[in-house]
């Protein structure tokens, strides 16, 4: 018998709830609590790091959130994986809360973000203040990427750039193997499922599905096979890794 949390329309209140607390959320961390986390430390590099500690704090309430109030539920397998730091974390993008339940498992997680996500009022703050590279300068972007991971944070990128169009990964872009390339860092493929679907691209809020949504998070150690050491020259193996994790992602995908 379905309980009051599986029903549509309280389904469609709770996740007007979860937008309402995360765009809150972002202005008081952002504007209150950031900047004084900034005050109080010593350098940028360390206020950036409590600033993304912070943030993963605060997505661990929001995924519990959106559990408690029957949004959806949620499982992941591998989190143990995630604890070694300066590691490469390449996942899929099916949904608009990918990110969420990622960085809600990584306690010094930074990641690529839209130029947008700087000019917006909710999201500003936070991804300023935690040092979230931004894709504005392609020829400095590599470098920025890089130097991240070196410094001991874990980096989360999505291939695809954006997301995937009825849950099945796009055209993966390169920019992921040759960070991989350029650090020589630990590897993790996280893949991302949503059954059924929901928060999709092109994709309004409250076009819930009908039943309780179920995000499944696969997480393993990649295997590269050496590809990486080969003497075939960065394009052509940052070609064949990019192959590789999107044949892996199609498969886990379907299956």
């Amino acid at each position: 018998m379905r309980t009051q949390r599986d029903l549509y329309y309280w389904r469609i209140f709770a996740t007007a709830c979860s937008f309402v607390f995360f765009g809150l959320g972002g202005l008081v961390l952002g504007y209150l609590v950031f900047p004084l986390i900034t005050l109080f430390s010593r350098s940028t590099e360390l206020a950036a790091r409590r600033c993304r500690y912070l943030i993963h704090r605060s997505f661990r309430v929001f995924v519990s959130f959106m559990t408690v109030t029957g949004v959806l539920t949620w499982n992941a397998t591998g989190r143990e994986l995630l604890a070694r730091p300066g590691q490469l974390v390449v996942a899929n993008h099916p949904t608009l809360i990918d990110i969420v339940f990622l960085i809600a498992m990584l306690p010094n997680a930074t990641c690529i973000v839209k130029p947008s996500l700087y000019r917006n009022i909710f999201t500003r703050g936070p991804v300023s203040r935690a040092a979230y590279i931004a894709n504005d300068t392609p020829e400095q972007l590599l470098g920025d990427c890089v130097k991240a991971l070196e410094s001991g944070a874990t980096l989360v990128i999505f291939p695809e750039g954006t997301r995937s169009e009825k849950g099945q990964p796009g055209r993966f872009r390169r920019g992921a193997a040759y960070v991989f390339l350029q650090a020589r860092c630990p590897l993790i493929l996280a893949c991302i499922e949503s059954r059924p679907m929901t928060l999709v691209k092109h994709e309004r809020w409250y076009q819930i599905p009908s039943c309780r949504p179920r995000f499944t998070l696969k997480i393993k150690a990649a295997k590269t096979d050496n590809t990486a050491e080969n003497q075939q020259g960065d394009y052509t193996t940052a070609r064949i890794l990019t192959r590789q994790w999107r044949d892996y992602f199609v498969t886990e995908v379907t299956t």
